[in-house]
């Protein structure tokens, strides 16, 4: 009964570690698909107001990028934007964003051309900042986890 309490616990220690590891993940998939969002307007720099929610409707993504893409649909509708549920971005990457996505299709073509590249610059810094804190810290907080939890096993055992 000890060892399967313990192995419980091991079990439970390394689902915590894989959820944490998970947002840095999260934060990449966020920002690649952010990249990709954006070069999509680039490639269509005939997108109006109108066009665009058309364009959302067809956008297919995940987690935190869904919820950002559902808060631009209603964005487009109420001139509101509430990017509080997106839980991978801290204040002054949500406040960039919505400099962003407010500026989306308002300008002639070639102000419209030289702000998405502005923010894909931005972007793409931001993209690798997050890949490497990926690459970096997942693989850290799992190993530390195992060996804490293995640790807390030889301790109680």
């Amino acid at each position: 009964m000890k060892w399967v309490l313990i192995t419980i616990l091991i079990f439970v220690i390394m689902l915590i570690a894989y959820a944490v590891s998970e947002q840095y993940k999260d934060r990449y998939d966020f920002y690649n698909n952010l990249k990709l969002f954006l070069n999509q307007f680039k490639i269509n720099l005939s997108f109006r107001q109108e066009k665009i929610t058309e364009f959302l409707n067809k956008t297919t993504c995940k987690k935190q990028f869904k919820i950002f893409i559902e808060e631009y649909k209603k964005f487009l509708q109420t001139n509101e934007l509430n990017l509080d549920k997106i839980k991978v971005l801290d204040d002054a990457d949500k406040k960039e964003l919505v400099d962003i996505v407010t500026n989306l299709g308002k300008h002639d073509t070639k102000s419209e051309l030289e702000q998405l590249n502005g923010f894909l610059l931005i972007i793409e810094n931001k993209l690798q900042l997050a890949n490497e804190n990926k690459n970096k810290m997942c693989p850290m907080i799992i190993k530390l986890s195992l060996l804490f939890a293995i640790g807390l096993a030889i301790i109680l055992v």
